[in-house]
């Protein structure tokens, strides 16, 4: 059986941040500790629901002086990896939103060892100005999970994050930290730049599309971060998009044939699936830069459908070339899609654009 998320939140965990702590301060009392925690609904607690109810334990024990407080957990910080970790920067966030000056401290240390990509938020929400220059700071550090925090922490949309509406509204303060981390040398940062700049995509399409324009070419580290930052306006098969990556939205029209096939045009649950799909480029001169995926129309429970797109590959097709290939759809229920009977549309796509269709039976 696989691990719960929520169960990094283990009596092991519990037993030993609680001696950590009781190394730096013998006040503080384990047990205590663990029976705070470990109220009468613990086993039903999400993570994130866990973690706020251990930071609410610690701070039953800890010094009710912030700054005090925040000397142990810097001096107790580097004993604590990974997601768990992330309980104490929430502490930060939670008791130390009045004293800016000590929690910018304690969370550029504790995002070495964990991440303070949430904790930071209500500082943006609180001290706009103070903290988005200290992260433009940050974006300089020679410290990698800082310059990382930079971007992570004002992603407007973060999973999980509390959303930031004053850079859904307006992203212009994010903008001189992904300017300045666009060419990063850790993939680390690079992937967290591409994701920020995809978050501002689905509010501001042309604040990104101008500037992944005006950084296009700069180094192929930038092309890569600017190439997944565009995924979604790309996936909405917008033509300067298309055309800054590559590929014409008419690449279509070049192809003379374009087929999709399957063996059996029903499903049930558990069972897979198997296309073919057939392509041949016109005897034109060019070469044709093609992006090739499919397209599912999942049917919902109120008989409505949503499509959501997935990746096959990238091909350049010669001219007069024939290209055939396959693809696999699993139907098995998922905890984030869950699959209901009826007629699923499937697209080959070319360049986003839909070039043959299929309907599959499901039942359930």
């Amino acid at each position: 059986m696989a691990t719960l998320l929520k169960d990094l939140y283990s009596i092991d965990f519990l037993t030993e941040l609680a001696q950590a702590i009781n190394r730096v301060e013998p006040t503080f009392s384990e047990q205590q500790f663990i029976n705070d925690c470990l109220v009468p609904n613990w086993a039903d607690l999400k993570l994130m629901e866990r973690r706020d109810q251990i930071t609410v334990s610690l701070h039953q024990q800890l010094p009710a002086d912030f700054s005090a407080a925040a000397t142990i957990l810097r001096q107790i910080g580097p004993q604590f990896h990974g997601l768990a970790a992330i309980v104490l920067p929430n502490y930060v966030a939670t008791y130390g939103l009045a004293d800016w000056d000590t929690s910018m401290a304690t969370l550029a240390l504790l995002t070495q060892y964990s991440s303070a990509e949430f904790a930071i938020r209500p500082f943006l929400v609180k001290y706009p100005e103070a903290t988005s220059a200290q992260m433009v700071a940050w974006s300089y550090s020679q410290q990698v999970d800082q310059r990382r925090l930079a971007s992570e922490g004002m992603r407007p949309r973060l999973p999980w994050g509390i959303r930031l509406q004053q850079f859904v509204a307006d992203p212009q303060p994010v903008m001189p930290v992904l300017t300045r981390l666009l060419n990063d040398s850790e993939v680390y940062v690079q992937k967290s730049v591409a994701n920020n700049l995809n978050d501002i995509s689905k509010d501001h399409p042309q604040l990104v599309l101008d500037f992944c324009q005006q950084h296009w070419n700069e180094s192929e580290t930038g092309n890569w971060v600017l190439q997944r930052g565009l995924r979604t306006l790309f996936k909405q098969g917008q033509p300067e998009v298309l055309q800054l990556l590559g590929y014409q939205p008419t690449a279509a029209e070049q192809l003379t044939t374009a087929k999709l096939t399957v063996r059996q045009k029903k499903a049930a649950l558990e069972t897979a699936s198997e296309f073919n799909y057939q392509l041949q480029a016109t005897g034109a001169k060019t070469v044709v830069p093609l992006y090739l995926g499919y397209r599912i129309h999942y049917v919902r429970q109120n008989g409505q459908t949503s499509a959501k797109d997935f990746f096959i590959k990238r091909l350049n097709l010669k001219p007069g070339q024939l290209y055939q290939g396959q693809f696999k759809i699993k139907w098995q229920q998922l905890t984030t899609r869950k699959l209901y009977a009826g007629d699923h549309l499937v697209e080959l796509l070319v360049n986003t654009e839909p070039t043959a269709t299929i309907q599959i039976n499901l039942t359930i």
